[in-house]
């Protein structure tokens, strides 16, 4: 009897969880030179479906993507404030032009690495009274090429200008965190949300090192819609983000719909 109570008390405790109350859950893979997210698109409240469409996603650059999955008032609340400070930060000049960025075309340019450090800051601001937000920042991060050793013999001053110029590549940066803004990185994929138990276990099993961007749309589908499966809190079709380094491309994915 005492065990029986138990258990229905951890399932009351769970059911007013309020970061699984609206459902919904993340799953981001690094691939070559890409990075895919996979959202969701069922809302709800508890067991009671309330609406069927895209999450919010933060777009602070055309390399850059913050999704997230908790309490749908404090996901707008953090989607906002976030937004604010990027438009004020990025119009003043401040924090963002790192010396990769400079180098590149893309002006001004949001890092996925700034927009990690600026969203720990904003959830560890709340520590006292937190955002019940677990949110994910993904995206490709620029850096200096400078082509290791030159193989000319230096008597070609334009071959030699050539060869010290600058290149730049994106390499797929993959941080989650939680509700008060302690991250984890990872070179393979990250989740989060309602069915992050299941999305661990799909996601080990299919994610493949150096897939490139056809492969990593179908892995990441197949993982996500997987995971969803095993979920009555999620599903209802997804949205994947391909993220390449000449910018964002969507891709809508139907799924169960029960």
């Amino acid at each position: 009897m005492v065990l029986f109570l138990d258990t229905c008390a951890v399932r009351a405790q769970q059911q007013q969880d309020p970061s699984t109350l609206n459902g919904g859950s993340l799953l981001a893979m690094a691939g070559t030179d890409c990075v895919a997210l996979a959202v969701d698109k069922r809302f709800g409240n508890g067991p009671a479906l309330v609406n069927i469409g895209a999450r919010s996603i933060l777009h602070p650059s055309r390399t850059t993507l913050v999704g997230f999955t908790g309490l749908e008032g404090d996901v707008q609340s953090v989607h906002h404030e976030l937004t604010a400070l990027v438009v004020s930060q990025r119009d003043r000049g401040l924090g963002f032009m790192t010396r990769a960025a400079a180098t590149s075309n893309d002006k001004p340019f949001v890092s996925p690495k700034v927009m990690a450090s600026l969203t720990s800051h904003v959830l560890y601001g709340r520590k006292q009274s937190p955002y019940y937000v677990e949110p994910l920042v993904i995206g490709l991060e620029p850096s200096i090429d400078d082509g290791g050793e030159d193989d000319t013999d230096g008597g070609d001053d334009q071959s030699s200008a050539t060869t010290q110029a600058p290149r730049i590549r994106y390499r797929p940066f993959l941080c989650s965190m939680d509700m008060i803004g302690a991250t984890s990185l990872s070179k393979s994929f990250v989740c989060a949300g309602a069915a992050s138990k299941s999305l661990f276990g799909t996601a080990e099993a299919l994610w493949e090192p150096d897939m490139d961007s056809d492969r990593l749309i179908e892995v990441c589908g197949r993982a996500f819609l997987g995971a969803l499966e095993r979920d009555c809190m999620s599903g209802y079709g997804a949205i994947v983000y391909l993220i390449t380094k000449d910018g964002i491309v969507e891709y809508d994915i139907a799924g169960r719909n029960d």
